[in-house]
């Protein structure tokens, strides 16, 4: 029995408790606020982003198709949830980070590149190619080459973004899967809402 005591005091004595983990997450952000402030904050880059953030949701509601908005958006909801928890997980786990950010206190940090690079390029692709799964096909494919091999290279060349353990070959399959699957939960969706009517 003593020695079972011993051994829960022990393991007691060696965990890291929640006040430790929040006093280094306090510590990370105030130096990540500083640093934001000192690096990132009215340059031109950050500027870039404010454009990509503003911009991009203003061109997609002047050339969505409004009789299919419900349908295109539900798509785009779909690829923007993954594709946001996978940015999440990958730049939480140091795989890839932004040394640009729009702001010290959204995450995914490059939100602007998601929403306007990624999110709504597919949203207008699923618009266009959606309604045949062979084109769509080819064209998501075509657009996951664009984004893993030129606007990530892009974005890289600028420092936006940079890959730690990551390959830009990498994000080809998962921007193409991905975009496939919502595809099928989309077709999905709008077959349980053609049976209600």
């Amino acid at each position: 029995m003593d020695l079972l005591l011993d051994i829960f005091h022990h393991h007691l004595l060696n965990t890291i408790t929640y006040d430790q983990v929040l006093k280094v997450e306090k510590e990370y952000y105030d130096t990540l606020k500083t640093f934001w402030r000192e690096s990132n904050f009215l340059t031109p880059k950050w500027w870039l982003l404010v454009t990509l953030s503003v911009l991009s949701p203003i061109v997609w509601i002047k050339f969505v198709d409004k009789s299919r908005i419900t349908e295109i958006t539900s798509f785009g909801m779909f690829y923007g949830i993954a594709a946001i928890i996978l940015d999440s997980i990958g730049s939480n786990a140091l795989v890839w980070t932004y040394p640009i950010r729009l702001t010290p206190y959204l995450y995914p940090q490059l939100y602007p590149y998601d929403v306007g690079i990624v999110i709504i390029p597919f949203m207008f692709v699923y618009q266009r190619w959606g309604n045949d799964f062979k084109e769509f096909l080819i064209a998501t494919g075509l657009l996951s080459a664009f984004l893993a091999f030129m606007a990530e290279t892009f974005m890289e060349a600028l420092m936006i973004y940079k890959e730690f353990t990551w390959k830009n070959i990498y994000s080809f399959p998962i921007y193409w899967l991905l975009g496939l699957i919502c595809w099928g939960i989309s077709k999905q969706f709008k077959k349980l809402e053609q049976k209600k009517r």
